[in-house]
């Protein structure tokens, strides 16, 4: 059966807020997720419409501490900037995609998008490894896999006590992210194919099959389909 796009876990006040969805320029999944007691909460690819993805925090009583970024592509950060403005949250992300991160202006430009205003992004706050775990509530963690291949620095971030993981654009529901760049000349040799499969058959089908997959881009899947029926990685 067609899983929704948008991904909403709310119904039991005890449990954790989980919500995704699509935003501008690109449609990439935003998701918003949230410690029911504490209130304290990250956002993972805040691609566009500031106002909207505040707004659901805001109607939800949250507070907004990080966003992680999966990978520096323009669709996924340009939302940075002003929720660090306007809420003064720490931004993360790996490493080896700041040059990505850095390079949006460029990237808008060959995508046809209008940059973010006010410049270059805000540096980010910290970087993050393969295998830390940041304990981002009192009764939650997530722990960042570094998954190369879609980008240098693609990471996925595993939320265990929520089996649910954001792999960005490292992973999609029967496909894989793109890593063939011609005609867009910010992006050219930034991608590996083999380290793209690697990074997914090493990294992420290692996680429970019972895992909720938010892709970067539209649907959502599990680790257990995407196993059994994925072709690029079975």
């Amino acid at each position: 059966a067609k899983q929704k796009r948008e991904l909403k876990i709310m119904a039991d006040p005890t449990k954790p807020i989980v919500e995704s969805f699509a935003v501008p320029p690109l449609g990439c999944n935003c998701t918003i997720i949230g410690d029911p007691t504490t209130k304290e909460c990250v956002v993972v690819d805040p691609g566009g419409d500031v106002d909207k993805i505040l707004s659901k925090i805001e109607s939800k009583g949250l507070k907004l501490m990080r966003v992680l970024i999966t990978h520096g592509h323009l669709d996924h950060v340009i939302g940075g900037r002003d929720l660090k403005a306007k809420t003064g949250c720490d931004i993360l992300l790996h490493q080896d995609d700041l040059s990505l991160y850095e390079n949006v202006t460029a990237q808008c430009r060959d995508f046809g998008v209008a940059p973010p205003d006010g410049g270059p992004l805000p540096r980010p706050d910290a970087f993050v490894e393969d295998g830390t775990v940041i304990r981002w509530s009192p009764s939650y963690t997530v722990r960042c896999l570094h998954c190369p291949g879609h980008t240098p620095g693609s990471t996925s971030y595993h939320f265990p006590e929520i089996e649910l993981v954001c792999p960005g654009d490292t992973l999609f529901r029967g496909s894989v992210g793109r890593t063939s760049w011609y005609g867009i000349p910010s992006l050219q040799g930034t991608s590996d194919p083999q380290a793209l499969v690697g990074s997914i058959r090493d990294k992420l089908m290692s996680l429970p099959s019972e895992t909720t997959v938010v892709s970067g881009h539209g649907e959502h899947t599990t680790i257990g389909d995407e196993r059994m029926y994925n072709p690029y990685i079975r």
